[in-house]
């Protein structure tokens, strides 16, 4: 009985969503509903967070409903993800007939040949084969006439490349001279040579971490924070993907135990909303918003 009714309901969700308009004896007919069964339902729709319309008694589902934008993020590809794709299956070359195929099929629907036969576009392609190869055998390489707009030079590098960033534009390597890890662009090589020297610095290569304030860096902090009612629904309205983050106590408040890179995208959220939140573990983050109200209290003059 309970399968039937759902089984109902998503019928009656597919039948409104085909971009039609249909009366309610249309619908009661197509699904096998009585008039009271079909309110209900519909009923349960809208709760559910269906934007249904009604147009002289004939009625659709709107697909900007937040449902619909949900499941779209969640399975389909986005022009990025496309281009990542591509890249990669560029990079495997053409000895697999396979590859060869789904790199046609996304040629055709993408015309990505375009730019794909481009001098930097083929310069790219290849410098991303080597170092592909170069982190597959743990070699380090050497990126020829490396275009630095920091330093304003060009000159080689010799590093130790482990991570593609950004889509296969970035990439991430222990640059031997200044020992550090570093991100470099892709397109800025001019060329990249694998040398014979395999990694000796393996233990030193660190990711670089992005927080859900969109900040990064190699180090993270981890914070902990008892979320009110209000603060709970504006986190989850701001930053839906850190929903996770979040666990319910059993007073009702809840545990919001997440790491960031820098304290200032938080202690934004934080300062925001001081009343109805409380920090419960992150000794680094209490000082740093000790100083960011000491710094207020100046500002105002109310020292």
């Amino acid at each position: 009985m309970r399968f039937d009714k759902l089984k109902k309901q998503l019928e009656l969700l597919i039948i409104l969503s085909d971009g039609r308009n249909y009366t309610v004896e249309e619908l009661c007919e197509r699904i096998g509903l009585s008039h009271r069964n079909f309110y209900y339902l519909l009923d349960f729709i809208k709760h559910a967070g269906f934007i249904v319309f009604k147009n002289q008694g004939c009625y659709h589902i709107d697909r900007r409903s937040p449902f619909f934008t949900q499941l779209l993020q969640a399975i389909q590809f986005t022009d990025k993800d496309v281009k990542t794709i591509y890249s990669v299956l560029t990079m495997a070359g053409n000895d697999s007939e396979m590859v060869n195929q789904l790199r046609k099929k996304l040629d055709n629907a993408y015309n990505f040949s375009i730019s794909a036969d481009s001098p930097v576009r083929r310069q790219m392609d290849n410098n991303m084969k080597q170092l592909q190869m170069a982190m597959a055998e743990k070699k380090t390489v050497c990126l020829v006439g490396y275009s630095s707009p920091h330093s304003h030079s060009m000159k080689d590098r010799l590093v130790e490349p482990f991570l593609f960033l950004h889509n296969n534009e970035d990439i991430r390597c222990y640059e031997l001279v200044s020992k550090q890890n570093k991100t470099f662009k892709i397109s800025r090589m001019t060329s990249v040579e694998i040398l014979d020297t395999p990694w000796l610095h393996e233990d030193l290569h660190r990711q670089v971490f992005t927080d859900i304030f969109m900040f990064s860096s190699e180090e993270r902090h981890r914070v902990k924070l008892r979320l009110g009612q209000l603060s709970h629904n504006l986190f989850k309205e701001e930053y839906p993907q850190g929903t996770y983050f979040i666990t319910k106590n059993e007073d009702g408040s809840w545990l919001l135990d997440l790491e960031v890179c820098d304290y200032r995208g938080l202690g934004r959220f934080v300062l925001g909303l001081y009343k109805d939140i409380e920090i419960i573990e992150g000794d680094g983050f209490k000082a740093y918003m000790k100083e960011e109200i000491k710094g207020l209290a100046a500002s105002l003059n109310l020292q």
